[in-house]
């Protein structure tokens, strides 16, 4: 973005010797934005694939031994590893999903200069009623992070997933009043109200947190990291 910046006034006495100089032409300036954080957002995803995955959910929280407690507060959570599962549905999620890694990565590749990466998913359910959350924490050990909404109540009012300005003590630094600074904001994160068939991905390193909602029914997604393919296995979250 470049932005035309006036010449200062001249002095009373410099205004003769500046009547005999060419007259001074405005100083252009240009922004950039350092340090930019990629999300990745698809709509839709795997839509075909919902039910199924709804099926295998409801299946598997049936045995009382499966759930956990990681990030949620309240809410069911799948203890294990999602892609270990022998499931045919699982395996045609995971096919899905390492497609958008791909193109995630991709990207910021000129065309014919794409490659194909080798990495590994590790994955685990949510299922929020009204009420559950997800306290604000980021994934170790892993690369890329990201979550797909398996389900989610028409009715629901709330229930975002923000993700925290990664920028640290930025927004305490700067105590200017009457001062807008573009580049601080509220410091209170970004939301992203989530919809059924929705994919968003994001940096590992990228705090963030799931608000409560108010409505009836359920909310379900299935989350997953991406690392290295040697890479010890990092506890999910």
């Amino acid at each position: 973005m470049i932005a035309e910046i006036a010449p200062p006034p001249t002095p009373k006495s410099e205004l003769t010797a500046a009547a005999d100089s060419p007259s001074p032409r405005p100083v252009k300036a240009g922004l950039m934005p350092l340090f930019s954080t990629w999300i990745y957002r698809c709509q839709p995803g795997p839509v075909h694939l919902n039910a199924r995955l709804e099926e295998l959910t409801n299946r598997l929280r049936q045995d009382e031994r499966n759930a956990a407690h990681r990030t949620n507060a309240g809410g069911w959570h799948y203890a294990f590893d999602f892609f270990e599962l022998k499931e045919p549905i699982v395996a045609e999620y995971r096919e899905q999903m390492e497609q958008h890694v791909q193109a995630f990565l991709n990207h910021f590749r000129p065309e014919g200069g794409k490659k194909r990466y080798e990495f590994q998913l590790r994955g685990w359910i949510n299922v929020n009623q009204a009420g559950n959350t997800n306290v604000l924490h980021c994934h170790p050990g892993c690369f890329l992070s990201a979550v797909y909404y398996v389900k989610v109540p028409q009715d629901m009012k709330g229930g975002e997933i923000a993700f925290r300005d990664p920028r640290g003590p930025a927004v305490a630094m700067y105590e200017t009043p009457g001062i807008d600074l573009p580049w601080v904001g509220s410091g209170m994160g970004i939301p992203f109200s989530p919809g059924t068939g929705e994919l968003l991905m994001f940096p590992s390193w990228l705090e963030h947190r799931v608000e409560p909602f108010e409505g009836g029914g359920e909310r379900i997604s299935i989350a997953f990291n991406v690392s290295n393919p040697d890479a010890p296995q990092a506890e999910h979250r």
